[in-house]
């Protein structure tokens, strides 16, 4: 699978764009330089969806027939979600660097920043529906996996994000968010893991590595959410931060797990 990576000019591309955003980053955490700068970093991170996103609609998904194939369509589901991201930065930035106002919440960009979920959890979909899983629904072992999984994720996810949320019945939009972001993540995760237990099947197990991949990458993405989350609740976040490094690598991530599907081998 990594041979495939490194055998690809825009994993070098991308490869390099992260390693100019690290060093950026360790830059603002010795200078401290103004919030318009660590705005901009936030901004530039979020090439690494454009560019990684972009590349798997348009070349790779073709590779495996595009909406012609399951696999296909898991390719282009999760970009979807990765370039909802990116239009999310767009508007953080506008408020942030050209309107120089507070981002309200929930905005346009939660809109943007949300669309991960579902395009995340119909990219998984569709990889544990080329894994087999609606055969594999059909035996014990399977229906205790398509419970069991899901059942744990939600629980951790409830445990360390939803229990302390209230509803409010005045803001529905703000409480839809609350409660979606920690929740729905959770859910491309579940399927992902699911989607492992069946990996052994999936073109003669040739592609258990890649899948072993997008999990991992899932779980990263979630557990970045977190930590933002986290340090949100306790107003310890600030831009340009160890959380937006956190985005930049799980963006970077998941985008050289999109190109591993590059080819067929």
């Amino acid at each position: 699978m990594f041979s495939i990576i490194f055998k690809n000019k825009v994993s070098y591309v991308l490869l390099t764009l992260y390693a100019l955003i690290l060093a950026w980053w360790i830059v603002l955490q010795i200078t401290h330089v103004p919030k318009q700068e660590a705005y901009i970093f936030n901004w530039t991170y979020g090439l690494i969806n454009l560019i990684g996103s972009l590349y798997s609609i348009f070349f790779i998904s073709k590779k495996w027939g595009a909406y012609k194939s399951v696999i296909g369509k898991g390719l282009i589901f999760i970009p979807l979600g990765l370039l909802g991201q990116w239009f999310g930065l767009q508007i953080w930035t506008y408020y942030n660097v050209i309107a120089k106002v507070e981002v309200p919440y929930p905005s346009l960009a939660d809109a943007g920043y949300f669309a991960l979920v579902p395009f995340y959890t119909l990219g998984a979909l569709m990889f544990a529906k080329a894994a087999g899983a609606k055969f594999s629904l059909r035996t014990t072992t399977g229906r205790i996996l398509a419970i069991v999984i899901p059942f744990i994720m939600l629980s951790l996810a409830y445990i360390l994000f939803v229990k302390n949320i209230g509803f409010d019945i005045k803001n529905p939009i703000k409480t839809f968010f609350d409660f979606g972001y920690p929740l729905g993540e959770i859910i491309p995760v579940s399927i992902a893991l699911f989607t492992l237990s069946l990996s052994r099947k999936l073109l003669g197990g040739k592609m258990k590595s890649r899948i072993i991949y997008l999990a991992f990458a899932f779980f990263f993405q979630f557990i970045t959410e977190y930590a933002f989350l986290f340090t949100a609740g306790n107003n310890t976040y600030y831009n340009g931060g160890f959380n937006d490094l956190l985005y930049a690598t799980s963006y970077t991530i998941m985008t050289l797990g999109l190109i591993s599907f590059r080819s067929y081998e």
